[in-house]
């Protein structure tokens, strides 16, 4: 018989492992681990990597530590200069974010392992692990991250793990209007390849994904105590998609202008022989083409998580949100962080200040802060 977990965190990405911490500091005496194959925020750089990211679109106060102003008194103390924070938002390099979470996260318990099956047995929950190991635990957090890579197109996208721009110089053609798209155009472009960036229409400029005001009781406390089809209309409207921060529209706008990449505004692109049809007769030609198309809003469904989900009879709406109370849980003792949680954590429960929120919650189970209410309706979402 396995030994039993107090907390078993599945998945250890910046959610997991931010609340793994959170946690372990709350109740230094409870016995948890994280469940995940991967080292802690290893889809995370691969993602940076590939996009060629150097600072982050949250700022500084967003971070993976347990204190306030962690990151910046982390930075000084390692002598992060200025030249690490960008703009009056303080966005932190992705060096000294890394860096940071590395301590952070140097002491969590990992069992290098992937979720493969939960079930509900008794009390507690089994866990069986993609080696056949079953693990017993009496609270489960499914932190598995986001959906899986949106494809529009059938190329390849940024976010595939195999993802790699060309080592010879190509002429690339990349589909995709926000963030991750512009990153991985300047990038290609400043390697030396030809390239023609394809949106829907010109990027807004957004300094943050989301409304600032929901990061904090301003707007996330009359959001929370909204109807449901209130919130679900406050998700679509605060948060910032296909939007750039200034720094890096400015940088895409002066590459346009001085024709280092091309740029072409097409709804609904196809791929044609030798390139991407944008309509009208119109063809770009091109010997690679990228989508940077963001993830889908639900989680794949041969993830454990949508497995889960839909052996609980529950279900995922349209925007990929599942019910959960106000401990994030969906069922007894099994709690869902990360974008599928938006519904009580906010639009801003995808990022880093989303991590930070759950912590908030589940932490609160422990220190008293919340009670365990059942949810009024855990399979209503829509």
């Amino acid at each position: 018989m396995s030994a039993m977990w107090h907390w078993l965190i599945v998945g250890g990405g910046i959610h997991g492992a931010h609340v793994a911490k959170a946690l372990a500091r709350a109740a230094p005496d409870t016995s948890l681990a994280i469940l995940d194959p991967r080292p802690p925020l290893a889809a995370w750089r691969q993602r940076a990597d590939a996009c060629g990211m150097d600072y982050l679109r949250s700022p500084g106060a967003h971070h993976l530590g347990l204190r306030a102003g962690e990151l910046r008194a982390f930075g000084t103390a390692h002598g992060y200069g200025p030249e690490h924070w960008l703009s009056i938002y303080r966005q932190p390099s992705r060096t000294l974010f890394e860096h940071h979470a590395d301590r952070v996260f140097a002491d969590l318990p990992r069992i290098v392992a992937a979720a493969d099956m939960l079930e509900r047995r008794g009390s507690f929950w089994r866990v069986v692990d993609s080696a056949g190991t079953a693990h017993q635990a009496q609270r489960v957090v499914l932190a598995t991250g986001p959906g899986a890579p949106h494809r529009p197109l059938d190329a390849p996208h940024v976010f595939d793990r195999d993802f790699a721009l060309p080592r010879r110089r190509q002429e690339l053609v990349i589909v995709g209007g926000g963030l991750s798209a512009a990153q991985i155009a300047l990038r290609a472009a400043a390697i030396g390849h030809g390239v023609t960036w394809v949106t829907r229409d010109w990027p807004r400029v957004s300094e943050f994904d989301s409304a600032p005001c929901y990061a904090g009781p301003k707007c996330l406390g009359p959001f929370q105590n909204a109807s449901l089809a209130e919130r679900k209309r406050q998700l679509v409207t605060a948060r910032h998609s296909g939007t750039l921060p200034s720094g890096i529209h400015a940088r895409i706008s002066a590459a346009v202008a001085a024709g280092t990449i091309g740029w072409r505004r097409c709804a609904k692109p196809s791929l044609t022989d030798g390139g991407v049809n944008l309509g009208g007769g119109t063809t770009l030609r091109a010997e690679q083409v990228f989508q940077a198309t963001g993830f889908t809003p639900h989680p794949p469904r041969d993830s454990v998580t949508a497995r889960t989900v839909s052996q609980l009879g529950l279900g995922f709406d349209d925007h990929g949100n599942v019910a959960a109370d106000e401990c994030l849980q969906i069922a007894p003792g099994l709690h869902i962080i990360g974008r599928p949680a938006s519904l009580v954590l906010g639009p801003m429960a995808g990022n880093i200040r989303g991590a930070r929120l759950a912590a908030e919650r589940l932490t609160g189970m422990i220190t008293g802060y919340l009670t365990e209410r059942p949810n009024p309706d855990p399979r209503r979402t829509s």
